[in-house]
This record gives C-alpha cells, structure tokens and sequence, in this order.
C-alpha cells in the first residue's frame, strides 16, 4: 500500500495524458459526519499498466473542500500527485438532478396537453353560450328565411344545453388535475433547486491519482475528501415514569445531507470533534487600565426567567395485565477518541441528498434524578414538576422532547453544560400543587402623628406565601421568592423579617433571591412571611416597589 504523497514534480510528461481518460466507476463506502461537514470515503478498483497511469474518480459533491482531498493506492508503485479538478459539461452531472428535470419536463408536457384541453372546451362553451344569447334575440325579416325556424333551433338548443354539465364536469376534473400537477412541479422545482447550488455552473468534480505502477496489475483505490452541507445535531427524547424514580434518556442524531451526492449502503459515523477550519491559537493582549467618564446606571431591573409555559400531565390507568416486553432502540457503537466522542451506527444506511432530514438513534441510558416541585409564585401561579439531572460528558446541546408517563408532555432546549452540572427537566403541571403570593400589608408614613411632614417616606411591606397539598402522598416542593437589594444609599431596606429563613440565600448568584424547601404532607398547608420597612427621600422616583 502506497499512501498520499502530494510532490511538487513540475511540468511532467504525465501531465500530457490526455484527461478525457475514462472515469473509474467508484462507490462511496464511507461517511464521517460532523456537525457541520462530512469526510466521505470513495473506494474504486481498476486495472494499470505498468509505468504511469492517470486514474480518474468522480466527486459530484457540490461544495466539496478541495484542499482536503487525499487519496490511497493498495498496489505495488508510487503516487505522484493527488489533485481536484474540475470539468466543466453542459448539464447537471448528478443522475439524481438529472432524473428530478427529466420527470419535470414530463409533468410540464402534461400539464401544456390538459390546458390544451381546457382552452378546446372552453371554446365549446363559449360556442354555446353565443347560440343561447342569439336564440333570445329577435331576427331581422331578411333573416328569418334563411334561418332555422324556432322549433328546430329550440331542439338544437336542448340537445347543445344537454351537454353543458358534460362540459363543466370535464373542465372541473381539468381543474383538479392541473391542481395537482402544479403542486407536485413545485415540489419537483423546489427540490432540483435545494440540490443545485448554482444552476448557471454545471460542472463535474474529478480526483486525478497519478500513479507510476511497478507493473501491469489490479489495484484498489480509496479517495478521501471533505464536503458541506451535510450536518447532524442532538435531539433528545426524556420519558418519566409516573412513579417518579427514573428517568429514560434517549439521543437520536438528525441528519441531513444536500451535498448532490446520494449515500447509499454507506458505513456512517457520526462525531462531535470540531473540525480545526480557521481555528487559531488564541493570543491574549495588555491588560490596560485608564480613566474615562462614567455614566452610572441609575436603577437596574431584576427580573426571574420562568423556564417554559404551562404543560399539562396526563396519567393513563394502568392494566393489570402483564403487557409484552417493550422494544428498545438500537445503540451505537461508541468510540472515545482524546478529544470527542464518534458513533459507528449498528447497520449500513441510505441517505439520499435531499431537502428532509433522517432521525436516527445513538443511545439509550437510565438516569437516575432528584424529582420535586418547584414554584415561581411573583411570575406564575402554576406548581411544575422537576426532574433534576446529572448528565455526562456525552450530552452536547439539543432540542428536548419530554413524555411523562408515555404521553408528550413538551419540549424544551438541552443547553451545554459543565462536567458535573445539572440540567433541570419541566414535566409539567401539578394543578394538585397550589402555591399563591399575595401582599398583606403596604402602609406608608410621611407625617409625624398626621402633623409634621417627614422628609423621609416609610413604607412598611408584608407579604405571604402559602403552599398547600392536595395530593394524597407527600411531596417535596422548592419556592423561590426575591426579597429587595437597593442599589444605592438614598434607598434603605430594614427590619427584614423571614419566617421560616430560606434554605439557600442568593440562589445562584443572584442577590436577593431566596429558596424555600419542603416537605407537604397529604393536606398539609406552609406559609412564609416576609416583612420589611423600606425608606426613601420623599419625592423620590423609586422603581421596583
């Protein structure tokens, strides 16, 4: 075996080969699918003649990286050159294309013979109609000789009436027909341009090997090259079961690929590495420091970002009957390389260069989760349920499809994550679950005794937060609550009282937040209060309160 040796050799005799050379027949074998690009694989095997052989492959892919092209010969020689090029031809060379117009130009010839149709019957109508208007027209005298008389042209008339609604039915089934052929031409017209990157270019990619052989022999070829538009990306599917103990992770890849060669009967591994395009070394310049005027933000707005909108849960009664085992996705072969991970899928695939994408799985794991509820009450009334997971160093972000207990429940958006961190799951909403905030107390003092102004306002503030089971087994529920943080000194927040005091102050960084946590019983009922004075220059605009 020979492998790829790119070699500045000059003007050559073998460069005067001529390079209308018969193109080898070769099959892709081949795909290692990024997220963003592909590695294909293309094996051929041909006969050579001993000394120079030019060896052609085609490579139709339309944006294919031409400074990625490689090339191995399994044979007794040496290769002299490995390079891309281009053949410029007078249609599309992909046979997928070409098929796509040849069924186009077909559905046009239907099309042109049905409106043929159309304007004959039209015609015939119009025809009829010009007989109906003159039959109700009075005859000059002159004309009434040579005319049929009434009595014959009203048995015309009848027998021409008789075929109207013959007419207007073969023009309706006209009508549809034509319908439903432009319809599946748009179809046709929107997939040849979704394969086409520029109609107006229509080219042949060709990988020339020029291998010097040691002797008359067969050999085998591989060709290697990179090609865009082709991705793949995560998508995942969480089912909880109603008795909240597990969770069940599935991830699938979505693929697609328009790179106008089709993949058929491949080997397909997909990879998470990032392909090194532009990447450099990361420089770090001068920390400077220096004066300049400052424009000091005068309040700042808190707001808590509520995770996703109101799902609803569905629990289905359960059989007594033992149901038969259910099946389980197939798994991928994984391989950990030192900087990703790569999926070698069970089976060899077909995937066409098409405008959809395929829906593949990757794997299946039990994820073992802390399940609670967890309520907003300042955002929203409603209780969610929460499945709270450590994920692995495999997830990569993704789009997040939730069942619980087998019935959709929602989705949401897998983010990227540190080694170690959770990653909470909305399953929806518990209506069992009532948590409600409501203010009890807003008075304001800005007299001494109803006498004397103050020139500081006090505002003395109360509220309630009450959270009640009714449910029939206990829960575990989690509440967050903000409490006021002034932001500057002309604003004081005192006399702060809590009952209980939160498990958690400054709940992930951020001040002023708070986290509750209990345990409710069946029909157990908590509350919180939360007191506090806040005083502030009278005539003051306070924002916030």
């Amino acid at each position: 075996m020979k492998r790829l040796a790119f070699l500045a050799v000059g003007v050559l005799v073998f460069l005067n080969v001529s390079f209308a050379e018969n193109v080898i027949p070769s099959k892709i074998s081949q795909v290692t699918l990024f997220s963003n690009q592909a590695q294909i694989t293309r094996g051929a095997e041909t006969k050579v003649s001993k000394g120079l052989n030019t060896l052609l492959i085609e490579a139709s892919a339309f944006n294919l990286d031409k400074d990625s092209v490689s090339a191995k010969v399994f044979g007794e020689g040496e290769i002299y050159s490995v390079q891309f090029r281009k053949i410029y031809i007078k249609c599309a060379p992909q046979d997928k294309i070409n098929s796509l117009e040849i069924k186009l130009k077909k559905l046009t010839d239907q099309k042109n013979n049905l409106s043929a149709k159309k304007d004959v019957l039209n015609k015939k109508k119009e025809f009829l109609n010009s007989l109906v208007d003159f039959s109700q027209s009075e005859l000059p005298r002159e004309m009434k000789t040579s005319f049929p008389n009434t009595g014959d042209l009203n048995k015309t008339l009848d027998f021409l009436g008789s075929n109207f609604d013959l007419i207007n039915q073969a023009e309706y089934e006209l009508n549809l027909n034509l319908y439903d052929l432009n319809k599946e031409m748009a179809v046709l017209k929107k997939e040849i341009s979704s394969l086409s990157r520029n109609p107006a270019e229509k080219s042949k990619g060709i990988i020339e090997v020029v291998f010097n052989s040691a002797k008359s022999q067969k050999i085998r070829i591989e060709a290697g090259y990179l090609v865009y538009n082709a991705y793949w990306k995560p998508f995942y599917k969480i089912d909880v079961p109603l008795d909240l103990k597990e969770a069940d992770l599935t991830m699938f890849s979505k693929i697609q690929q328009r790179t106008g060669e089709d993949w058929n009967n491949i080997s397909l591994s997909l990879s998470n590495t990032v392909p090194l395009r532009g990447l450099t070394i990361p420089k770090l310049n001068s920390w400077i420091l220096n004066t300049r005027r400052v424009y000091k933000e005068s309040w700042r707005m808190k707001n808590l970002s509520f995770m996703d909108k109101e799902q609803s849960i569905v629990a289905g009664r359960m059989s007594n009957a033992v149901p038969p085992r259910e099946a389980k996705f197939a798994q991928a072969l994984k391989k950990e390389l030192p900087f990703s991970f790569e999926y070698d899928l069970p089976r060899v695939l077909t995937i066409g260069s098409q405008d959809k994408e395929t829906l593949l799985p990757l794997f299946s794991r039990t994820l073992k989760g802390e399940f609670y509820y967890y309520a907003v009450p300042q955002v929203s009334p409603l209780t969610l349920v929460v499945c709270q997971v450590k994920p692995d160093k495999e997830l990569l972000p993704g789009s997040l499809n939730v069942y619980f207990g087998g019935r959709f429940s929602g989705k949401t958006y897998l983010r990227e994550k540190k080694a170690g961190q959770d990653f909470k799951v909305n399953l929806g909403v518990d209506r069992n679950i009532k948590v409600k905030r409501e203010k009890i107390k807003d008075k304001v003092k800005e007299t001494f005794f109803k006498k004397i102004d103050r020139k500081t306002v006090i505002r003395d503030m109360a509220f309630k937060i009450t959270a009640e089971n009714f449910r029939d087994k206990p829960v575990n529920i989690k509440i967050l609550d903000n409490l006021p943080v002034s932001e500057t000194d002309r604003i004081e927040v005192k006399n702060l009282k809590v009952t209980p005091s939160p498990k958690e102050k400054n709940f992930e960084d951020k001040e002023g937040v708070s986290l509750w946590e209990f345990k409710l019983k069946p029909g157990q009922k908590k509350e919180i209060s939360i007191e506090f004075t806040v005083t502030y220059p009278k005539g003051a605009r306070v924002f916030g309160l």
